[in-house]
């Protein structure tokens, strides 16, 4: 059980007692909840008095959330999900953001542990550089959208997300003769994983779950928690991913737009307008193993390399399983170049992985975004000829098995492979 603090704590005596008066401008919530100056709430007066003065009008309401923490909590916690584990909890969109909230003051005590990932939202406000400080503005707008649903007594914040773990060690599906044809697959050289139809989003996870979002780590999965807070409060009650784990949250709602990629992420405004629909998302978060382990030239034995890459498709068959847990949603999966970010993965490989692990776990359709990335030109070019020559899932995991100690040209390697199914 991770612990929240109660009505009784010093901490949240601290918020309580200084709403017995009227704040006037951003500065203040500064003034009371940091104990020394926090650049984040500075720039915002300057730079975006709009959202500034927004906050300032919507936290009594946030306020008022927290009086009713006891009520909301009454067990004074969250369970854990640890490691290794098959089980699920569930939050409505009020105690999520409940969470958040206490965390983005600065008042939740959060245990120090190797099992989980860092989890206090207040650090990114106190980073100087730019993307932190876009980071900042998508949680200051997540927490304004709150508030103004808490003073609309909006029913959206009864709705429920479901944090969630599957742990399947048995790998025995991928030795089964039955024929297990290729999943269908739809190529995107451009657009987002989550602005299509697709009603799974592969998070590029790491096996802490959401990597560095709250230390200046800016690149899918960060960016992704940082559009869709909700996810991040998984970090304070989620365990590190076995070799064999993978995380779903799913009824995510993405509150803030954004432009750009890494170092150039920034800030783009309120999704949220009560004119675009309002999306939510399923998140499947799943972590691959880094390039290392598959490069020919790091003099690894043959087996090695192979379990390597058994690894990361039974990882991404774990993730995808996750899908079986919502009846009547049509499978549909979106992703792209997994692992190929920090870890340096090969392309050509994530793509082979992924799609035989798709196949094996019933996903109907993959969505499959290389963002225009060069070095997706062979896949895009050749997969429909690999699906024909291969046609089922076995087929082609056993040739990838085959030419895995050849060199990392896997899509030629595939297609000059000397064999007829």
């Amino acid at each position: 059980m991770e612990n929240l603090p109660n009505k009784s704590s010093s901490a949240l005596k601290k918020i309580f007692r200084y709403f017995d008066s009227p704040i006037h401008s951003i500065n203040d919530i500064n003034k009371v909840f940091f104990s020394y100056s926090c650049p984040f709430f500075t720039k915002v007066s300057e730079y975006y008095p709009k959202e500034g003065n927004e906050f300032v009008k919507i936290f009594p309401y946030l306020n008022n959330l927290v009086h009713n923490i006891d009520i909301l909590f009454p067990n004074k916690g969250i369970e854990t999900l640890k490691t290794k584990e098959n089980k699920s909890i569930r939050l409505t969109r009020k105690h999520t953001a409940l969470v958040f909230l206490l965390s983005f003051v600065d008042l939740i005590e959060v245990n120090n542990s190797n099992k989980k990932n860092y989890f206090n939202v207040s650090n990114i406000l106190f980073n100087n550089y730019d993307s932190a400080f876009n980071f900042g503005l998508c949680f200051l707008n997540y927490l304004i959208v709150i508030g103004k649903w808490l003073s609309q007594n909006n029913p959206i914040l009864d709705e429920e997300i479901t944090f969630m773990r599957r742990n399947i060690n048995n790998i025995n599906y991928l030795e089964q003769k039955n024929e297990v044809k290729l999943c269908d697959l739809i190529y995107y050289n451009k657009g987002s994983l989550f602005d299509g139809n697709a009603l799974y989003c592969v998070d590029f996870a790491n096996k802490y779950i959401g990597g560095g979002v709250l230390n200046g780590g800016c690149v899918q999965e960060e960016i992704l928690f940082a559009a869709e807070p909700e996810a991040i409060v998984s970090l304070f009650f989620m365990e590190v991913m076995d070799s064999c784990d993978a995380i779903g949250i799913f009824n995510t709602i993405q509150y803030s737009k954004y432009k750009g990629y890494g170092y150039n992420f920034t800030y783009d405004g309120c999704l949220i307008d009560g004119i675009t629909p309002i999306k939510r998302h399923r998140i499947i978060a799943i972590d691959a193993i880094s390039r290392s382990s598959y490069n020919f030239f790091s003099f690894r034995n043959d087996k090695e390399m192979k379990n390597s890459i058994i690894r990361d498709i039974h990882k991404a068959y774990v993730g995808f399983s996750l899908s079986d847990s919502l009846q009547n949603i049509p499978k549909i999966i979106a992703t792209g170049n997994w692992g190929c970010g920090a870890f340096n993965g090969n392309h050509e490989l994530k793509f082979i992985q992924q799609w035989i692990a798709a196949s094996f776990a019933g996903i109907e359709r993959l969505d499959y975004y290389s963002f225009g990335d060069e070095k997706m030109q062979k896949v895009e070019k050749y997969y429909t000829i690999i699906k024909e020559k291969f046609k089922n899932a076995k087929n082609l995991y056993d040739a990838l098995l085959m030419i895995s100690n050849l060199n990392e040209n896997y899509i030629d390697n595939l297609l000059n492979l000397n064999i007829n199914y």
